[in-house]
């Protein structure tokens, strides 16, 4: 199960507010506050990861800021493909 449930229609949904320009800082204020419990969501997984990661050994998730970093660049992308 994704971390995001639609994520890349709720990414969509945040640029065709904010515009395609929008900024990184931007994306990501505008998605906490519409998408709050999704980022409560993916604060939480990631803290399980860490949980489960006993040995330091790092896991697959990135860190939360990152997380949103990634959505923010690979939604960019779409758009400017489809656009």
């Amino acid at each position: 199960q994704s971390v995001v449930v639609k994520k890349e229609e709720k990414v969509n949904n945040i640029f065709m507010e904010l515009g395609k320009d929008c900024t990184l800082e931007e994306f990501s204020a505008k998605f906490k506050e519409v998408y709050s419990n999704d980022w409560e969501r993916i604060n939480k997984v990631y803290r399980e990861h860490e949980n489960r990661d006993k040995k330091g050994k790092g896991h697959p998730m990135p860190e939360p800021d990152q997380y949103m970093k990634n959505m923010y660049i690979v939604g960019k992308k779409k758009l400017w493909k489809n656009s």
